[in-house]
């Protein structure tokens, strides 16, 4: 298990090295050397002591080895700590709208695949932005977070309203209207837009988290 909190990298010479898997890049610790009467040198013994930060390179999230070879080991200078707690926060928040994300994702993946020309009301829209607002916010910094844009609401709710009172209009003259459907933003715009957020969350998780 990694913990949450990041440490420095520990600075000790020939002893660290990275490796890369999975997309992610665990730094390793030499702990000790066997000899290898094949070869007839020494090997090293490694033992992994983190997972490197991609946005902090000179950090890392630590696990028990770390803490059983290096607690206590250099602190981190003010400037350090103030970016340490502020990727802590960012991840959890990360961490959190992306579980609401993929939920969200999956749901209007169905529904385009049912109903793609539907439209989508007012209160989804809503909804689904309070969700991608704050994520927006935490890749706008990023390259491709100028891309992400919210859903616009403001023409369903007008055309929205405009049905509701043609609708009560109708009822009072006993005839109907012809706005009888409302267009905006139907379901196969919304997972558009949400396959693009969902690419962005992955590069950002590899890049930054």
């Amino acid at each position: 298990m990694y913990d949450n909190e990041p440490v420095l990298i520990p600075d000790a010479k020939g002893k660290i090295s990275f490796k890369k898997k999975k997309g992610s890049e665990y730094v390793q610790y030499v702990t000790g050397r066997t000899y290898d009467p094949v070869r007839k040198y020494m090997l090293p013994e490694r033992k992994i002591i983190g997972i490197r930060i991609p946005s902090m390179p000179e950090m890392m999230l630590p696990n028990e080895n770390y803490h059983q070879y290096f607690t206590g080991d250099k602190e981190m200078n003010e400037e350090q700590k103030t970016a340490a707690k502020n990727y802590e926060k960012d991840k959890k928040q990360f961490v959190m709208l992306r579980e609401l994300f993929d939920q969200m994702y999956y749901e209007f993946q169905l529904q385009s695949r049912r109903k793609p020309d539907d439209p989508v009301n007012p209160y989804k829209i809503r909804k689904i932005n309070s969700i991608l607002e704050p994520l927006k916010e935490l890749m706008g910094n990023e390259e491709y977070g100028q891309y992400l844009d919210l859903i616009d609401n403001s023409e369903l709710e007008i055309q929205n309203s405009e049905l509701i009172v043609g609708a009560q209009q109708g009822q009072q003259t006993g005839k109907g209207t012809s706005g009888d459907t409302c267009k905006g933003r139907t379901y196969s715009d919304v997972a558009l837009m949400l396959t693009q957020y969902k690419g962005a969350m992955k590069r950002f998780n590899n890049e930054k988290m």
